[in-house]
């Protein structure tokens, strides 16, 4: 039998230690379907299991939403780690089902006992694991061409924005079409970039230099001129992640972490 189409609004959020594990925000174009029926608590559930519930409370700062208390048990109760990713599905009234992705692309379908909070079936919480780029990013192209109509690639580089333990701000990008320019996350730009067109300087991690131009519109910033030339330079492709760190007012050294 076919699989009908879901008709509910979903979005996703990829899980990143340190950026959304202790809060989570919800899309800003997501918003508008929750006004009507925001609430101090939502209720999260793992789709196809009514058994796994959790209570979420919720937030509104400066505009946006998000998830705060309840969100850290969530994480913890599904051993998420980082580059997993979840469909968020809501089913209104402020409840939302959620699909687990693993590191390999794949739907994960082990579900805990509401009596316990956990059981057999958790992963357990070891040595980090083996991030598959090119299974999740695969997986990505394919929700993005069915049901996760509200998914922009934007959105993408924004979920991985995050800010590391060298005390440098940073964030990441998953390298998908980026052939001749690359968002920068809003956040980041507006806390940590100038205003204005200039060039900043990008370097690799041997410590090479190039000139980038940083172009801006009223809905984003992107390094554009001279980004292609770093990108072929340094052999960055498909699936890759860069992280983008912002050593001075105008440098940002990048590290790649191939697919």
């Amino acid at each position: 039998m076919q699989r009908r189409a879901s008709k509910e609004p979903t979005f996703f959020k990829i899980i990143i230690t340190g950026f959304n594990t202790d809060d989570l925000r919800i899309p800003p174009k997501f918003r508008r379907h929750m006004l009507n029926e925001l609430s101090e608590t939502t209720t999260l559930e793992l789709r196809g299991s009514s058994k796994c519930s959790w209570i979420v409370q919720v937030s509104q700062i400066e505009g946006d939403i998000y998830l705060k208390d309840g969100w850290q048990k969530f994480i913890k109760d599904n051993s998420l780690g980082d580059y997993e990713f979840l469909v968020f599905r809501y089913e209104r009234a402020m409840h939302f089902t959620i699909d687990i992705f693993d590191e390999t692309g794949c739907m994960r379908n082990n579900f805990l006992k509401k009596s316990t909070g956990a059981d057999n079936t958790k992963r357990p919480r070891g040595r980090a694991r083996k991030y598959n780029h090119s299974a999740a990013v695969e997986n990505i192209r394919s929700c993005q061409s069915t049901e996760l109509v509200e998914i922009k690639e934007e959105e993408i580089e924004e979920e991985a924005a995050t800010s590391h333990n060298s005390g440098f701000p940073s964030f990441a990008s998953i390298m998908l079409n980026h052939l001749y320019n690359v968002s920068v996350p809003t956040d980041f730009s507006k806390k940590h970039l100038p205003q204005g067109y200039y060039s900043i300087v990008v370097k690799n991690s041997k410590g090479q230099k190039w000139k980038v131009k940083v172009v801006r519109s009223c809905t984003s910033v992107k390094l554009s001129g001279g980004w292609a030339e770093f990108r072929r330079a340094n052999q960055i492709k498909c699936g890759d992640i860069c992280t983008f760190k912002l050593v001075e007012r105008k440098t940002l050294v990048v590290h790649v972490v191939p697919k």
